[in-house]
């Protein structure tokens, strides 16, 4: 089976990591990356950056990139083109490569395209950036969607078939790492969490550590440094992103790494739920009926539905080192023994795409 897989190709852990599991399968993949049609304009690239966040209307760099792809799916003669996201893949283009290639359409996306419509909570530029992914999800063969509520979205939306895809941890990058001296001075804490800012009460359960007198460390994007509230802003310093062993080294550092969900996404698990504990990390994370159903409380991980839960629960975990160990151990057996790995979810897609032509449908 050959697969032209169309996306970012930003993060190791999103695209590049299920093109390895996919070559470890034996499927052979064709990347295809999006971004440098958006680095263009003779060395000025806002333009370009804007077309990016915004594809509203079809701008020179969404024209070269959807006419690349099609002569990307003649020359190379895929079973499978596989879009990833699709914020600038036009359904004209998906319509042309059904009626003039022997491939078939795959949908992914990792993020709620469907959120704005339902709860509208999200900031301005997301009414836009889902126009082309909503307007072509008829013309896909097979649409694969993050979260359980999404599947009856996009069938009403047109979609033909749909199937979760549930997140994953990456073998590879997601594994115990040893701390050394260094490391464990720039990373050692009670509760860590790593993550993006939004507002949706995460800033609330971090203050509550705080104000318990517990060590705290945050990791994440930019949004922490401009719209987290000021005063805990001023506490937790400038947070930055980590990456690659530094993210495994975060979460090992301590002795519990927070699991929180976005509300904008409306998340009931995330990729860190898996991440953390194949790193061997305790996740400590707001209870969902998914995760329940996942991790066995307080042996596999441990759950919390408000501030004072979460903090009674971090207060204990945080004196009982041996109970902290066996929780680790569990939660890492668990996503392992469950299949949670990228492998693992690869195999999953590749019987739905086998089967697919099996059936020629």
């Amino acid at each position: 089976m050959r697969v032209l897989l169309a996306g970012n190709w930003q993060y190791e852990w999103y695209e590049a990591a299920c093109a390895e599991a996919l070559r470890r399968l034996g499927v052979e993949v064709i990347p295809f990356q999006f971004a440098p049609f958006f680095r263009g304009y003779g060395g000025w690239s806002y333009p370009g950056r804007v077309e990016e966040a915004l594809p509203v209307l079809p701008g020179p760099a969404l024209i070269r990139l959807n006419r690349a792809l099609y002569r990307a799916t003649q020359r190379y003669r895929p079973d499978w083109v596989w879009i990833w996201r699709g914020t600038h893949v036009l359904p004209f283009t998906l319509r042309v490569i059904r009626q003039r290639t022997r491939a078939r359409l795959l949908s992914y996306n990792n993020d709620d395209p469907f959120g704005p419509r339902v709860h509208g909570k999200v900031p301005w530029h997301h009414h836009a950036l889902w126009r082309w992914y909503l307007a072509g999800l008829r013309e896909f063969d097979l649409v694969l969607v993050f979260r359980p509520v999404n599947v009856s979205e996009a069938l009403n939306a047109g979609a033909k078939q749909v199937h979760v895809l549930m997140p994953y941890f990456v073998p590879w990058i997601h594994r115990p790492l040893q701390l050394s001296e260094e490391d464990w001075r720039r990373y050692e804490c009670d509760v860590v969490f790593v993550g993006h800012y939004e507002p949706d009460g995460r800033d609330g359960y971090i203050r509550a550590l705080i104000e318990a007198g517990l060590r705290v460390r945050v990791f994440g994007g930019e949004y922490w440094n401009r719209w987290a509230p000021p005063d805990l802003r001023r506490v937790l310093g400038t947070v930055r992103p980590v990456y690659g062993d530094d993210y495994v080294k975060a979460l090992r550092g301590a002795k519990v790494a927070l699991g929180l969900l976005s509300r904008l996404n409306r998340d009931t698990y995330t990729r860190r739920h898996f991440e953390i504990p194949a790193c061997g990390a305790l996740l400590l994370s707001e209870r969902t009926g998914d995760l329940e159903r996942i991790f066995k409380d307080g042996e596999e991980a441990v759950f919390f539905s408000s501030a004072d839960e979460l903090v009674q629960r971090a207060r204990e975990l945080i004196r009982a080192a041996e109970k902290r160990a066996g929780i680790q151990e569990n939660g890492r057996r668990r996503v392992w023994q469950d299949g949670h790995d990228v492998v693992s979810r690869m195999r999953e897609v590749v019987d739905l795409l086998q089967s697919a032509l099996d059936c020629g449908s």
